[in-house]
């Protein structure tokens, strides 16, 4: 009687552990996010011709504000998940006097919703 309960419990604990899918021993790692949060869709709004105010009203204020450059607008950010792949957005807004001119993107993905 006390073989089969014990071979019972065993079979449950076996199951029940086998639902965690390998990370149940792990190390608890928290998500990083740094900088600004560039969303898709936001970008995808940014026009030429845009003045500053209306960049900051859509963007927020820009992560660099470089002195050399100050008609050059940088907003990055960077995610390093708990598990899985580092993500990295840039976008770059390029002014001439308070109009925007050029708008640089790189690695942002589609800003089509997903199902």
């Amino acid at each position: 009687m006390i073989k089969a309960i014990f071979k019972i419990t065993s079979l449950l604990l076996l199951i029940g552990l086998m639902g965690c899918s390998g990370r149940l021993f792990t190390v608890h790692k928290i998500d990083v996010q740094q900088g600004n949060a560039v969303d898709p869709e936001k970008v995808e709004q940014l026009q030429v011709g845009m003045n500053k105010e209306q960049v900051r009203f859509l963007m927020g204020t820009p992560l660099i504000n470089d002195s050399f450059h100050p008609d050059r607008w940088d907003y990055v950010y960077h995610l390093i998940p708990d598990y899985g792949d580092t993500e990295r957005r840039h976008v770059a807004v390029l002014f001439e006097g308070d109009k925007v001119t050029n708008i640089e993107k790189s690695d942002m993905p589609s800003a089509e919703p997903t199902e």
